[in-house]
């Protein structure tokens, strides 16, 4: 079976070509029998050049004539490769954390999405804020993370849910020793009725955040409701000695789980890579999971790609997440959520499987987007 696959880079996460690529080849090295792959792979870079984006996968698709293809690209550059993906009729993969969400949920036939539910779990998160106070938080994320909607979807449950956003900060400094966050601290000393925060970083700004934060004199009193990225190990690397503030949020992925199928992905990759999976790697292994059953279930047609959806939907799968389970209304795969809270001052996260909040997504995938969106395609921590 042929695989094309379209991989992405980053500057700010090095490490992100090779751990995605390594997770699908130490997933399909332990298969068996005869489900045998071989990979042919094409660099869209940050996955921002449309033009560089199509012709990678045309050629994957036409020239090439790979059995399946694997695109780690977000949705803005998806729109444009639809009519060449419907006209292929194969199995396509479409990969990525999820920061963005479709316009139009109905799903072309032959394409799923593998995601970390990025935007889905920071909509739940945003449903948290108001039952802590009188509904009132301020807005803070970069930039960069304001070209995706995950901070909208964040924002919007919470609004729906009986908030109102007092203040929006939005930080566009580089990420060194000269971050700060002074607007915001003197939009809270202003405003005594707003504490709770809620909050869209990535890894590397989220620290310098948590580091800034902790010194604001009102620390204590302020509950932050974050994005993914600010629970990741990177992002808390200063926690040791505990933060004066109050953190909740939502994880896709327990590293910690001591689930066989998470313990099997660990060790494994850790033998085929010498190195400690990551969330990249995740979204590699279970790429080749998806890879694995397609062999399993789909031999006779594994080219038709509306056919191997079908069956897909109709098949237990699990992985390091636990059930990964195709959605048939929306050809997206939704795994089990952790709830992460760490109490001010405790240093320590408390975890706890929230299971597929399968509800919650339905109300998710139900969700418009409404007024005007960014108009970024690179792929969500290419940059």
């Amino acid at each position: 079976m042929n695989i094309g696959i379209l991989y992405p880079r980053s500057k700010t996460h090095p490490g992100i070509t090779s751990d995605f690529l390594d997770g699908i080849k130490a997933c399909v090295k332990l298969q068996q029998g005869d489900n045998e792959f071989t990979l042919f792979s094409e660099s869209v870079g940050i996955g921002g050049t449309e033009k560089e984006v199509y012709e990678k996968a045309e050629k994957l698709l036409m020239i090439d004539d790979v059995d399946i293809l694997v695109a780690y690209i977000d949705l803005r550059v998806m729109a444009l490769l639809e009519p060449l993906i419907y006209a292929s009729a194969k199995p396509v993969i479409i990969v990525n954390p999820g920061a963005n969400y479709p316009y139009n949920w109905v799903p072309q036939p032959n394409t799923m999405f593998l995601t970390l539910q990025h935007a889905f779990l920071c909509s739940v998160t945003g449903t948290l804020a108001p039952a802590t106070e009188q509904g009132r938080a301020a807005m803070a994320s970069t930039f960069y993370d304001c070209g995706y909607l995950h901070t909208a979807a964040m924002v919007k449950s919470f609004v729906n849910n009986g908030g109102m956003i007092s203040f929006n900060y939005i930080n566009n400094q580089l990420y060194n020793a000269d971050f700060h966050t002074r607007e915001l601290f003197d939009f809270l000393i202003s405003d005594q009725s707003t504490h709770s925060l809620l909050c869209v970083f990535d890894e590397l700004p989220a620290s310098l955040f948590y580091d800034r934060l902790n010194a604001f004199e009102d620390a204590a009193n302020l509950h932050l409701y974050v994005s993914p990225m600010m629970l990741q190990q990177k992002a808390l690397e200063k926690l040791p000695g505990g933060f004066k503030f109050t953190i909740d949020g939502y994880l896709p992925w327990d590293i910690s789980s001591p689930a066989e199928d998470n313990l099997s992905f660990i060790n494994d990759y850790k033998q085929h890579t010498k190195r400690d999976p990551g969330i990249f790697s995740l979204l590699g292994w279970e790429t080749g999971i998806v890879l694995q059953q397609v062999a399993l279930n789909c031999k006779e047609n594994f080219r038709d790609g509306a056919k191997v959806v079908e069956t897909l939907a109709n098949t237990e799968i699990y992985g390091p997440r636990g059930e990964l389970r195709l959605d048939p209304s929306t050809h997206y795969f939704i795994s089990p959520a952790v709830r992460c809270s760490i109490k001010n001052n405790s240093g320590k996260m408390e975890m706890t499987n929230a299971g597929l909040l399968q509800e919650e997504w339905k109300a998710f995938a139900r969700m418009p987007i409404e007024g005007a969106g960014s108009g970024w395609t690179n792929t969500y921590l290419c940059y």
